[in-house]
């Protein structure tokens, strides 16, 4: 009783402590006309913010602008926690509409930055020491700023030219709070909104949660980086900058400082003897590489993260958003794309149900049959006109009518793919983003049945098999002891009629009714054969007439039960 008086305190001093940011995202969400859509009337109740207290955005014309676009500069408004929610929302398209997809998308741009004391104070106390000990030079002006850090070039004491990314101050502090406010504002939207439940709000921001988490660990950005080079060393289209363990903590990441030609730039590239043509090419082959080679893969591969060296290699940055594909999911997801390509709608099936949460459809037989139409409505041109960011992003509307949530390394895949696809388009409009993966999704598939592949799935059944019979008459002399002394307890379940418990207690009535019937039937039975056969008197002949009678009343109750079971459905 004590923790939960405690428990519910703790919640009503949280719930003070946190109603000035409550406010200040109340406030802008209602400015940028979200009072509607998200049904904060109660919540504005709760937090006693009168309408007095509200405005709408000052100027009419954004009001006027279309929601999607009202909601991504909602976001830019609320900081760094939101940006960086709406940039990871843009990767769920089975949560969202292109409209808003293309907005969200647009959350990449730059934050302002944080003054340059602030990021040498966190340098000085996360390394321990100062300034002049660590760098012969450190540019004040920041080269990048972003949601979570911003980027400051600088020199090591050797001479070798590094980029520091520096954690904005009290980011953890403020992300904390509204990752709470997040989780409430999504049990509120669940229970309040219940078009919105079926999307899992809580769900959403648990994952969010956990994604940001990963990103705010700049070692885990670190380890993916070093994991990242390695699985590419010795290839000579990419580049990935090393990482200065000695210079970097949790908090602040040191890099190679590399600069290059934006991957946009195509007037640049051809100045530097790149050509785009075949810039979009080895692009694309990079990507393919890393889902189905690797599984270990770039999770936000736009633009801003991409420069093209003098040797026209493509140098890759921030790896805080990593995606990974275990070997099945990779099978799965190359026998999707040849079950696509090749019309062949059952494989199709297969692989959606493969790389689904849930594992199984309600109707798979419907399933198929929407499968079926989407490919002749998607996929009947020639490949080269087929988007395959577009394709797989269109499938995802069809599995969300169906119930089905992809797992979510699959969305980021999806991400990834198809931001690629379409820089590669803006290089070359003739790109044939499809055909050039052909060749690694059948990789994938050759090596699923290859003879090392079947080999090693026989030895695992083989190993699995002799553990099976080596532990099975152990395991099931334990179960037949278990039944004996009655320590065995059988579950049942029963699905409750609309009517209540009624149609149940009748049913029982009735097993319990034939039950004793028959006990009552055979015990009349037995008896009066007994009577028979001791001659009980009085006598018609030589049979026993009280005998007789109760062998008649015996026959009757039987064929009576014997009428009333084959009535109600045989035996």
């Amino acid at each position: 009783m004590a923790d939960v008086i405690f428990d519910t305190l703790r919640s009503a001093v949280d719930l003070y402590n946190h109603l000035p940011r409550y406010r200040e995202i109340l406030s802008v969400l209602f400015k940028y006309g979200f009072a509607d859509v998200l049904r904060l009337v109660a919540l504005q109740h709760i937090l006693h913010i009168e309408d007095a207290t509200i405005r709408t955005h000052p100027d009419d014309k954004i009001l006027s602008k279309p929601l999607p676009e009202r909601l991504r500069l909602a976001l830019e408004e609320l900081g760094p926690t939101f940006i960086k929610f709406g940039q990871i929302l843009s990767s769920r398209r089975d949560l969202i509409t292109d409209d808003y997809f293309v907005e969200l998308t647009k959350l990449q741009s730059g934050v302002p930055p944080f003054p340059a004391t602030e990021a040498r104070e966190i340098i000085e106390k996360e390394l321990g020491h100062p300034m002049r000990a660590l760098y012969s030079d450190f540019h004040d002006k920041p080269i990048g700023s972003a949601s979570i850090a911003q980027v400051h070039q600088a020199v090591l004491k050797d001479g070798t030219p590094v980029a520091i990314k520096v954690q904005r101050p009290d980011i953890e502090k403020t992300i904390s709070l509204d990752v709470v406010i997040l989780h409430d504002l999504a049990r509120f939207v669940e229970k309040h909104v219940p078009e919105a439940a079926g999307l899992n709000p809580t769900g959403v921001v648990q994952e969010f949660t956990e994604t940001l988490q990963r990103e705010l660990d700049f070692e885990n950005e670190a380890s993916n980086a070093e994991r990242f080079a390695e699985q590419f060393e010795g290839n000579t289209h990419i580049r990935v900058p090393r990482i200065y363990r000695d210079h970097s903590t949790s908090r602040v990441l040191t890099m190679d400082f590399i600069t290059g030609v934006a991957i946009t730039d195509s007037e640049a590239l051809r100045a530097q003897d790149t050509d785009p043509a075949e810039l979009a090419v080895t692009m694309t082959g990079l990507i393919y590489e890393q889902i189905f080679e690797h599984g270990f893969f770039h999770g936000d591969p736009h633009p801003g993260n991409m420069r093209i060296l003098p040797d026209s290699r493509i140098a890759l940055y921030d790896y805080g958003m990593m995606g990974k594909f275990t070997p099945q999911m990779r099978e799965s997801i190359a026998l999707l794309v040849s079950g696509l390509a090749e019309k062949n709608h059952a494989q199709t099936t297969r692989s959606i149900l493969d790389l689904s949460e849930e594992g199984i459809a309600k109707d798979q037989m419907l399933l198929q049959a929407e499968v079926e139409k989407f490919a002749e409505l998607n996929l009947n041109k020639p490949l080269r006109d087929i988007s395959l960011g577009a394709v797989l992003n269109s499938l995802l509307g069809l599995l969300r009518d169906n119930h089905l949530r992809m797992k979510p390394a699959f969305y980021l895949g999806i991400k990834a793919l198809a931001q690629v696809e379409a820089i590669g388009r803006a290089l070359d409009p003739e790109l044939n983003f499809i055909v050039l993966g052909e060749p690694y999704a059948t990789r994938v598939l050759v090596g699923k049945f290859g003879a090392g592949r079947v080999g090693s799935i026989l030895k695992g059944v083989a190993v699995e098999l002799l553990d099976f019979l080596r532990d099975f008459p152990g395991d099931f002399r334990q179960l037949y002891q278990s039944i004996r002394r009655g320590k065995i307890n059988i579950p049942l379940e029963h699905k409750i009629d609309p009517k209540g418990f009624e149609p149940l207690r009748q049913t029982m009535d009735s097993i319990a009714n034939r039950l004793a019937n028959a006990i009552l039937t055979a015990s009349i039975l037995i008896c009066s054969s007994i009577v028979v056969l001791a001659s009980v008197p009085p006598h018609i002949g030589h049979v026993s007439v009280p005998g007789a009678i109760g062998l008649l009343f015996g026959a009757y109750m039987c064929l009576r039960l014997f009428l009333s079971i084959w009535k109600h459905g045989g035996l």
